[in-house]
């Protein structure tokens, strides 16, 4: 007995040693997730130390440059540059994300008509085998009742030789129509269980839908190129994106307010204008006739397919060689992801 009460000590001692293991062991595994918690916070914590050191740098940069007047002038234009490509790139992301809902919104009524159609057609045929069963069933019905009617005015001594077979053809009858009803119940069941069918939805944009909207971005890009490119004015917003305030220099301050006039010209002329929508569907069709693509699968055009913007895009019907009375304009949009149209392509 003594035995026994030493062997299950030593057994309970065992388990309370492995239990305070297995605890230790946790405990350090939790002590070495938060070290490498506090790691990563620290590492985030430079990061935004950086960043705000970075920007009070800029800050006194363009604090010391205001200082000048000159200098002033021309961080006039630079920011205003860069308004102006802040309006090209929010108009391209708007009219890429309005197109993208629309051909959503097409793309998915057509398969839901799609579906409404094969559904009304399968209901159609339920409805026809239905309507037979239920003329069957009727006609069935009808013969039971003549029947039950030549049982009930058969006299009795006519009744001992035809009853019989009467009741047997009732009864006959009777498990023919249970079984038409059958198949009625099953035909309306699935009828309903057809009616109560999710339409389907469409598994994101078809090819046809993205090359599609991706031409008419770029057209748009295009379009706006074409509009800023008097005076040079695009490449010097496209290079106000690219350089920092204090190397851009745009001359004296005549210079500098002339420019910062003509850039909100240009950006008035463009909300004030009429016929955008007609000149970036004809690019559009001209882009869908013209680009080319990598593969059969790529939705988006090559660079070189687009390597020029062309400054007019004839109407229909107008000839074809009215578009090189303008020298296109050498710039690629897409290769030098003019108002950051990547990111709006799909």
């Amino acid at each position: 007995m003594l035995n026994n009460l030493r062997a299950r000590k030593k057994g309970e001692d065992g388990e309370q040693l492995l239990k305070l293991y297995s605890n230790r062991a946790g405990v350090k595994r939790e002590l070495n997730d938060l070290r490498k918690e506090r790691h990563d916070l620290l590492d985030k914590l430079k990061e935004q130390e950086g960043e705000i050191f970075r920007a009070q740098e800029q800050l006194e940069g363009l604090e010391r440059l205001l200082t000048n007047p000159l200098a002033a002038a021309n961080a006039m234009v630079y920011f205003q540059l860069r308004h102006l490509w802040r309006v090209g790139a929010q108009k391209v992301q708007q009219f890429g994300s309005e197109l993208k809902v629309q051909r959503e919104q097409r793309e998915r009524s057509q398969l839901h008509e799609a579906a409404l159609a094969k559904r009304n057609r399968r209901l159609s045929a339920i409805k026809e085998k239905l309507d037979r069963v239920l003329d069957k069933q009727a006609g069935i019905r009808g013969e039971i009742a003549d029947a039950e009617r030549d049982l009930e005015s058969t006299n009795k001594f006519l009744l001992f030789f035809k009853g019989s077979a009467l009741k047997r053809k009732i009864s006959g009858l009777r498990d023919g129509e249970a079984a038409l009803q059958e198949k009625v119940d099953k035909l309306d069941e699935l009828q309903e269980k057809i009616q109560g069918e999710v339409l389907p939805e469409p598994d994101g944009l078809s090819l046809e839908s993205r090359r599609l909207i991706n031409c008419a971005v770029i057209a748009l890009a295009q379009h706006l190129v074409v509009h800023f490119a008097d005076n040079d004015l695009i490449e010097l917003t496209k290079t106000s994106t690219e350089r920092p305030v204090g190397d851009m220099k745009f001359g004296d301050r005549r210079d500098c307010d002339r420019m910062v006039e003509l850039i909100r010209d240009r950006i008035e002329d463009l909300r004030q204008q009429t016929g955008l929508a007609d000149d970036v569907r004809r690019r559009t069709d001209f882009l869908v006739n013209s680009v080319t693509f990598r593969d059969e699968t790529d939705s988006l055009p090559t660079t070189a397919s687009v390597a020029v913007t062309p400054v007019e895009i004839p109407q229909s019907g107008e000839q074809q060689d009215r578009a090189s009375t303008e020298e296109p304009l050498k710039i690629n949009v897409l290769l030098e992801e003019y108002w950051d149209l990547y990111s709006v392509l799909c």
